[in-house]
């Protein structure tokens, strides 16, 4: 089903509208956001049941962590069944039913789906495992052991070796990340050819799109060589792990088989370690149709709040874009946390996370919303004895796992935050009474609000979905300003990262005026070429000069 396209915009600018690039996707975590049929797990059907909120919030899509068949070692990222829905969601009629109504609501829905590897149940590696003259042996790695040892030093993404010993056959398996997660290999042209008839499948099927999971770790080094070791890091470099040259060879046939599926899309998890690398991620990025859509660069994930080391961050990433490529901004996921109060973000989280808002709604490029980070949820303190995340039971109490960032969606005040009328999975956020959709809908200075207008500001202006992105100030005395301009239309905004009340001189038209403010009712003026602003204010000005 092909959905209409924004005709607003064509009939009133040269740019035409393409959903992956001018709108605004939010990514939902299925399990926790809505559940339906108080299991105490988020489904399909709750999903559903909540497109309403998403079109009333404004978003264009919607990104689903997995929801097909998984043992949930992993929590959906261990596929055993590409072709189906787990049960815990729902089925495959509740799928084509989000597809149905999502479209009607011109809403598009992206899939996340795993290519590096499946579950240890998926039945492709029950053969592959049963013995080495198997037709299936070799969509896996094997490998036998190497004088006695594991056949290289490989890491998992978790720590640990990537080998894990086969008795049976006598050979070692490679998976980067849990054991229960086996790694395909790309190399085989009967798993590609599986692979993308299974893709084929849901873009017939009617998805908008994928969000590819850790795509640059799909290929690794085909003679199995050593990953180097630096003594002043406390790992290998993983150059032999991932983006390798073949890589970038299966990632263009992804692209033409979406090229034959028109308004179809992509965006793929180019995944490196702290600080980030924005150069890599925007290194899969097209050129023109012959790559990935969007790339996701993290590098700001990393950054303290500092107005300097967050231009810098943008700037580094903004420059890395190829001339026909097209950035992505987001500042939370289901990984690396929610951006309300990471350690990163320091005190006053409430009102940086106004600021954040603005900065996502108006930088070049698509924003990707976390689910709950519209009402300033926040990461969680989970007890111990609820931990869910296999990283956090393992690594516990140096890392207390990733399910702080993924607690059940804040609905509204009562039991269970509204999400179910039983216990949920996880335990909720201790403020879901005072911080819930319901309550945000109607007071008129929420975080849902400001986010509810933000996202019909950047429709309105062409200069915000599509424009180019010209720096101004760079962070000097914790003020960013850049411009958004397209055409003859052209926008100032200018954020206030300190907790101190400041004046930003520009030369401005006597016509120049602010229309946004992050401050609501704020009196934000200016006099002459000065601009005012309270502290942790983001301002929009449209310029006339």
């Amino acid at each position: 089903m092909i959905l209409d396209s924004q005709s607003q915009q064509k009939k009133e600018t040269n740019v035409d509208w393409i959903w992956w690039k001018h709108g605004v996707v939010y990514h939902i975590y299925p399990l926790s956001f809505f559940d339906s049929n108080n299991d105490g797990k988020g489904d399909l059907r709750g999903i559903i049941q909540k497109l309403g909120y998403l079109q009333n919030l404004g978003v264009d899509a919607i990104w689903l962590s997995p929801v097909f068949r998984s043992p949930m070692a992993e929590f959906g990222y261990d596929v055993s069944d590409y072709y189906t829905i787990d049960p815990v969601f729902g089925s495959l009629d509740d799928f084509r039913e989000i597809l149905h109504e999502a479209h009607a609501r011109n809403i598009r829905v992206i899939l996340d789906m795993v290519l590096n590897h499946t579950s240890s149940q998926h039945p492709w590696f029950v053969e592959s495992k049963s013995s080495k003259e198997n037709p299936k042996r070799n969509w896996y790695i094997w490998e036998p052991p190497k004088n006695g040892r594991k056949p290289n030093n490989w890491k998992t993404a978790f720590g640990g070796s990537c080998w894990e010993f086969c008795a049976n056959t006598g050979e070692y398996y490679l998976h980067s990340f849990l054991k229960d997660q086996p790694d395909l290999n790309w190399r085989n042209k009967e798993l590609r050819i599986e692979m993308f008839g299974m893709l084929s499948f849901w873009l017939e099927t009617g998805v908008d799109g994928f969000r590819f999971d850790v795509i640059n770790f799909i290929v690794k080094d085909k003679k199995l060589r050593n990953n180097p070791f630096l003594f002043w890091q406390p790992f290998s470099r993983k150059i032999r792990t991932r983006n390798q040259p073949k890589s970038y060879k299966i990632i263009r046939k992804l692209r033409e088989l979406l090229n034959n599926y028109p308004e179809r899309m992509s965006v793929g998890e180019i995944y490196a370690l702290p600080p980030g690398d924005p150069g890599l991620a925007a290194s899969y990025l097209s050129e023109g149709n012959n790559s990935l859509h969007l790339t996701f660069d993290f590098s700001i994930f990393f950054v303290y709040w500092s107005a300097r080391k967050y231009f810098k961050a943008i700037e580094k990433w903004q420059n890395s874009i190829p001339p026909e490529g097209w950035p992505t901004n987001v500042f939370s996921n289901h990984d690396l946390f929610r951006s309300f109060n990471r350690k990163f973000t320091g005190r006053n989280p409430d009102k940086k996370a106004r600021l954040i808002a603005l900065l996502l709604m108006t930088l070049r490029g698509t924003p990707f919303v976390y689910y709950g980070e519209e009402i300033g949820m926040k990461n969680a303190r989970i007890p111990k004895h609820k931990i869910q995340d296999p990283l956090g039971k393992k690594f516990w109490p140096f890392f207390k796992g990733r399910d702080r960032a993924r607690t059940p969606m804040q609905w509204n005040e009562e039991k269970s935050g509204g999400f179910s009328l039983v216990e949920p999975w996880l335990p909720l956020n201790d403020d879901f009474k005072e911080k819930n959709v319901e309550n945000e809908m109607i007071n008129q200075e929420s975080l849902l609000n400001l986010y509810r207008n933000l996202i019909k500001l950047r429709k309105q202006y062409i200069a915000l979905n599509a424009g180019d992105w010209i720096p101004d100030c760079p962070g000097k005395n914790g003020i960013i300003s850049f411009y958004r301009k397209n055409g003859d239309e052209k926008l100032l905004i200018v954020l206030n990262f300190t907790s101190r009340s400041k004046t930003f001189n520009k030369a401005l038209h006597q016509k120049d005026k602010i229309i946004f403010s992050t401050v609501y009712n704020t009196n934000a003026s200016r006099f002459g070429d000065l601009i005012y602003l309270q502290p942790y204010e983001g301002i929009v000005l449209l310029t006339f000069a």
